[in-house]
């Protein structure tokens, strides 16, 4: 490749006055690793081509060694013509380099010649080639045709990035959720056998998928229970000290952030927090699992007067109980009853491959839906604190949902931070990030853990979003720069820019079969 301007070599002038040239060369790959291109689609050294057919190999080979040497033959056996007819006509290559196969004349295919604002070869995104990542297959690039692999622990396995966590983001239709189911049932195949929690799934669009890889679906109501307040079983490898102390901590978020359902807009107090540490140290001295019935009972009797609360007297903690039974009553007698009150007839299979936490089942009530939230998030946070050596992909498909809550922003947050403990990867889905002035105020501690959500996570897929939401896009990533911008805005459909950690960019398009596309595209009825 030679860049010139078009007075000989007036490398003085602006770029776009520059003029590309290239020639072709013999390519510098092995015939080998040419014929691992042919029977797998990538390099040979990328570690994927020993699951390639062998056959396909051999004969991808044999169909290489043919070609260099009826090139090689044509060459030689043609060079003195060529040299006469290219003359005055074609430039020629001003040194010899004969171990690139470069010559003094002209060769048989023509040398191309165009300005770089025509070729368009200084753009980024070109020159970044593509990565190296092991997974499961997801698509293809459409700006170097390369297949894209992608495992959320690949990054930080290649140092490509610091963080497992990530977060998809796009407008209604764009294709962001059928990337996103792509990715997740992927991910649940050997050998990579990741296990994957969908919280939220409010069109039971993900109840289908699970279904289809033999998942669990867990729904509440109609005489089925999840008890928010479940501790589960005790891993052999805790102590029953620690974990009674992960247990109650899991607890106390699951009765705030189902208290910021209940009363929203006004926080726990302090006397009420120090009733409700009292109730749960009771239950875990006496080895019982508590229920909210059991609770809000309990609360109504002469136990809180008599039980030493550290700061409270007597009638300060009647006070306090008495609040709480008004705030807890109506998930036993309200219109939030019948789901959470009693213990869990729900048994959560930790092996499954995919459960999906069907929020469409209380569509018709949204503070139990939003109670629904609170009680699957610490169903989650037990089942992680197992700590039982298996990795978990966490997938809140109502983003906003979960957003919406402090409480639940703040154990997602503990989460993120604690995924290398953990071994869970943590993926947010989101529509326009416009839309989070809805949820929490600019400068308020709810905004400021949501930014660190976004900005902790390095994988982060962009869809298409509209101009405001790019306006937005800007302040909470410094780094995105106008080329991808532009990009954004004039996305494909059905295609991502993929960013992992702060060198890798590339749009990408997933793919999958007919049978595999009926099970996760949502827009049927948009098609009229």
């Amino acid at each position: 490749m030679n860049a010139s301007s078009k007075h000989d070599r007036n490398f003085d002038k602006p770029l776009r006055d520059a003029v590309m040239t290239c020639v072709p060369v013999q390519p510098v790959l092995s015939v080998k690793e040419l014929a691992a291109i042919d029977a797998t689609g990538v390099r040979a050294n990328a570690g994927i081509v020993s699951r390639s057919p062998r056959r396909e190999q051999r004969i991808a080979r044999r169909q290489a060694e043919a070609l260099r040497g009826k090139w090689e033959q044509q060459m030689d056996t043609t060079q003195e013509d060529e040299h006469e007819a290219a003359q005055g006509m074609l430039p020629t290559t001003s040194r010899v380099n004969r171990k690139r196969k470069l010559r003094d004349y002209a060769p048989e295919i023509p040398w191309h010649s165009a300005s770089v604002p025509q070729a368009g070869l200084l753009d980024p995104f070109v020159i970044s080639g593509y990565t190296s990542f092991s997974g499961p297959l997801i698509g293809m690039s459409l700006l170097t045709g390369n297949t894209w692999r992608y495992d959320a622990w690949e990054p930080y396995k290649t140092h490509a990035a610091t963080s497992v966590n990530g977060w998809i983001i796009g407008m209604m239709g764009s294709g962001k959720s059928t990337c996103l189911k792509a990715f997740a049932t992927r991910e649940t195949v050997q050998p990579w056998n990741r296990k994957v929690i969908i919280e939220g799934d409010p069109k039971g669009e993900w109840a289908t998928v699970a279904h289809a890889i033999g998942g669990q679906v867990v729904e509440i109501g109609n005489g089925s229970f999840l008890n928010p307040l479940d501790p589960g079983a005790r891993p052999p490898t805790v102590t029953p000290e620690t974990w009674g102390h992960e247990v109650m901590g899991i607890q106390e978020r699951a009765l705030r952030a189902i208290a910021e359902v209940l009363r929203p807009d006004v926080r726990l107090s302090a006397m009420e927090r120090a009733v409700i540490s009292a109730l749960l140290h009771d239950y875990l001295d006496r080895g019982q699992t508590p229920t909210v019935t059991a609770m809000v009972a309990q609360l109504d009797t002469k136990w809180v007067e008599t039980v030493s609360i550290r700061g409270l007297n007597a009638d300060q903690a009647r006070t306090a109980a008495n609040s709480l039974i008004l705030l807890y009553d109506p998930l036993i007698h309200g219109a939030v009853s019948g789901a959470f009150e009693l213990e869990s007839t729900i048994n959560i299979d930790p092996t499954s491959p995919m459960i999906v936490f069907n929020t469409g089942s209380v569509t018709d009530n949204a503070d139990k839906k939003a109670v629904y939230m609170a009680a699957m998030s610490s169903t989650v946070e037990r089942l992680c604190a197992q700590k039982d050596g298996l990795f978990r992909v966490i997938i809140a498909e109502e983003g906003y949902e979960v957003l919406r809550n402090p409480v639940l922003v703040e154990a997602w947050d503990k989460r993120m931070r604690l995924s290398g403990d953990l071994g869970v990867s943590n993926w947010m889905l989101l529509h326009e990030l416009g839309d989070l002035d809805k949820y929490a105020q600019e400068g308020s501690e709810q905004r400021n853990q949501i930014q660190s959500i976004l900005t902790l996570s390095e994988t982060q897929i962009i869809y298409t979003q509209s101009s405001s939401s790019l306006n937005l896009m800007q302040q909470l990533i410094p780094d995105l720069n106008p080329t991808e911008i532009d990009m954004i805005q004039s996305l494909p459909e059905h295609s991502g820019l993929w960013r992992v950690g702060h060198d890798i960019r590339d749009v990408i398009r997933p793919m999958m079969s007919a049978q595999a596309y009926d099970v996760f595209q949502t827009d049927k009825n948009r098609q009229g």
